[in-house]
């Protein structure tokens, strides 16, 4: 028995200093290619030949949602791998910390989930779908999901608070009854609703460009004047890419943000209805699993850029090439 207590002991140190280790090295990571990546994409999606795209202004405020998450939630979790977090100590800070983070997350699913719905409406065949596409639009869905959500985690400010004994953190909700709706609604309305929603509508794309690509099959058999039929050729082509490009950056990134995310949702479930604390061990087990898979969440967060950079062909390369023209004839007239 003592031998078996003993072995506990060792693994529960481990483990914790393994938890402590992952919150000091792989939180600082995170933050860095996260702010790094993030705040390039705000200044890169914001050039003269983006930002007139509807789709590309989804990517711009998701861009700006991921740096809020990472940046006020990482730089307590780096602090609190040296057991110095001041959201522990102070109530206000706790829940605005709390409030902040959880919102700015759901809103980077859900602004992707705009992005998947416009690249279905402007790969529709039906011409009123596509006009629906337009930055006007853009712009009112996204004071509509910035509102929402706020309202949606507005009970957070209510449920967290600091100074707390009987829980995994100190900062975290006072009963019970709002961790479990914390859960459920981080569960619900930030990872399955969205990513189910993503998912049908990037079928129902896909769709949308098998229809498309028969019409112009159906179109090509019919005899135009070659000069036009060459110069519309040619714009459709160069459109054709930056559509693929913008539709291959939003399939990977939503790939990407259900792969990282769904982890925490699964882990979070299993907390709420199956998890039980017996033994000191189990705590310890399932919280070093909480901590790991609530950073893959923050590293969904910070992967934008580097996805963009890869998928995002000459559309996203031309407008990195601008940026740092820019950049470079700044730096020039102050020298």
């Amino acid at each position: 028995m003592s031998s078996t207590s003993s072995n506990d002991a060792q693994v529960i140190e481990l483990l914790k200093h393994i938890s402590d280790y992952i919150s000091r090295y792989f939180s600082m990571f995170i933050f860095l290619i996260g702010t790094i990546g993030n705040t390039l994409n705000v200044f890169i999606l914001s050039q003269r030949s983006l930002r007139q795209i509807p789709c590309i202004f989804f990517f711009f405020a998701s861009s700006i949602a991921s740096l809020i998450s990472i940046d006020f939630g990482l730089i307590t979790r780096v602090l609190s791998g040296w057991a110095v977090d001041p959201t522990y100590t102070i109530g206000w800070f706790c829940k605005v910390r709390t409030f902040i983070v959880f919102s700015s997350r759901a809103m980077v699913f859900w602004f992707f989930v705009l992005a998947t719905i416009d690249r279905w409406l402007s790969s529709s065949v039906q011409i009123h779908h596509r006009q629906l596409s337009t930055l006007k639009n853009a712009r009112r869905a996204t004071a509509v999901v910035i509102l929402i959500t706020m309202i949606v985690y507005g009970e957070l400010l209510y449920c967290y608070d600091a100074n707390l004994i009987d829980a995994p953190f100190k900062c975290y909700a006072k009963t019970h009854a709002c961790q479990l709706l914390a859960d459920m609604t981080f569960v619900c309305f930030t990872t399955i609703v969205p990513i189910l929603i993503m998912f049908i509508f990037g079928l129902l794309t896909i769709s949308n460009i098998r229809q498309s690509q028969r019409r112009i099959l159906q179109m090509t058999s019919i005899a135009i004047n070659p000069t036009i039929s060459a110069t519309n050729h040619e714009f459709q082509q160069r459109s054709k890419k930056n559509e693929q490009h913008l539709l291959l950056m939003v399939f990977v990134q939503v790939f990407v943000l259900a792969i990282l995310t769904l982890p925490q949702a699964i882990q979070r479930l299993y907390a709420a209805f199956i998890g039980s604390y017996n033994s000191q061990l189990q705590a310890t087990i399932d919280m070093f699993v909480y901590n790991f898979v609530l950073l893959l969440t923050y590293l969904a967060s910070a992967t934008p850029f580097y996805i963009y950079t890869l998928t995002g062909g000459t559309l996203f390369r031309k407008a990195s090439l601008e940026f740092m023209q820019s950049i470079y004839r700044a730096i020039r007239r102050r020298c």
